[in-house]
């Protein structure tokens, strides 16, 4: 069996929305949310909705001091009482079946950690519109940049992928969590790279890390989202980014580019991620918008989503 680890602050609103895909996942039998430090009504709204879920065990654990996200995954680690571990985040859907599609491939695959497709939603978009329009990815291109180690999560793609990272919701096992915890450095700002780094802890001890098209998760629009890293303003996300991506590859670069015949030093990828964080920060967005503009006027009436 599974437990689900999701670690939140004040996301009441999100888990309303998100929370009975937790319940009704297959092959899941405990739940732990961990609140950090939070003031909301989230514990009230998890007990209400675990009502209508009794094989389902909830746990909600209260941290006294605001811990970070990555500290709070530690916290529910401890408590938990499955060998299979699965993460997600309080502003996320889980398509039905995801724990035990992704049980499934743990296995099949031999992986470290495995994770679904992620597909971010638009506004008044349905999740089967969302999966209509995002079927194995939404573009070309490589699905994980080097350099950056950055994945690419609208990629085109078919079956199971091995990469050095995937997103955040994934499968993986309580030894392995107990062996290379969540680092807690990452707890200020936007805590930008902090499920990449125990991926990539995995990595550079020789684990495999996969993503698969069997299954998905739906991020809630923003519009639906109104705290978290995600409001922060884009210079801070800058700033936050790049710190924690230096810290990152101190850790980690020279393991992770021996394994992947990577021979750029740390100093070029440092710099070059923070060139793209700043065109991702600044120009991305309104290059996106023009874009997503042009195709909308170039598809029939009929096919247009409704607006937000």
């Amino acid at each position: 069996m599974i437990t689900l680890i999701v670690p939140t602050r004040n996301r009441a609103h999100t888990l309303k929305l998100v929370a009975p895909s937790y319940f009704s996942q297959d092959d899941v039998s405990e739940l732990i949310f961990v609140i950090d430090a939070g003031e909301d009504d989230t514990g009230a709204v998890l007990t209400e909705i675990a009502r209508y879920h009794p094989g389902k065990r909830l746990r909600i654990l209260t941290n006294e001091h605001r811990l970070g996200a990555s500290q709070s995954r530690n916290v529910g680690i401890a408590a938990s009482s499955n060998e299979l571990i699965l993460f997600c985040d309080d502003d996320e859907h889980l398509e039905p079946g995801y724990a035990r599609v992704l049980s499934r491939k743990l296995e099949e695959l031999h992986a470290g950690a495995v994770s679904g497709r992620r597909i971010y939603l638009r506004p008044a978009e349905t999740k089967a519109q969302a999966l209509a329009r995002f079927g194995s990815g939404l573009r070309p291109g490589k699905p994980f940049r080097p350099l950056l180690c950055e994945y690419v999560n609208g990629a085109r793609f078919a079956g199971d992928l091995a990469l050095p990272v995937t997103n955040a919701i994934i499968l993986t096992r309580r030894s392995l969590l107990l062996a290379f915890p969540f680092d807690g450095h990452y707890a200020r700002g936007n805590g930008y790279r902090e499920e990449t780094d125990f991926q990539m802890n995995l990595f550079v001890h020789g684990f495999d890390i996969y993503v698969t098209n069997e299954c998905h998760s739906f991020h809630l629009p923003l519009s639906q989202v109104r705290t978290g890293g995600q409001r922060t303003r884009p210079l801070q996300r800058l700033y936050w980014s790049v710190h924690y991506t230096r810290y990152f590859f101190g850790k980690y670069y020279t393991r992770y580019a021996r394994r992947i015949g990577l021979k750029a030093p740390r100093w070029l990828a440092v710099a070059a991620f923070a060139l793209f964080a700043l065109y991702r920060e600044t120009l991305r967005p309104g290059l996106h918008g023009i874009a997503l503009r042009a195709l909308t006027r170039r598809r029939p009436a009929a096919e247009r989503l409704p607006a937000a």
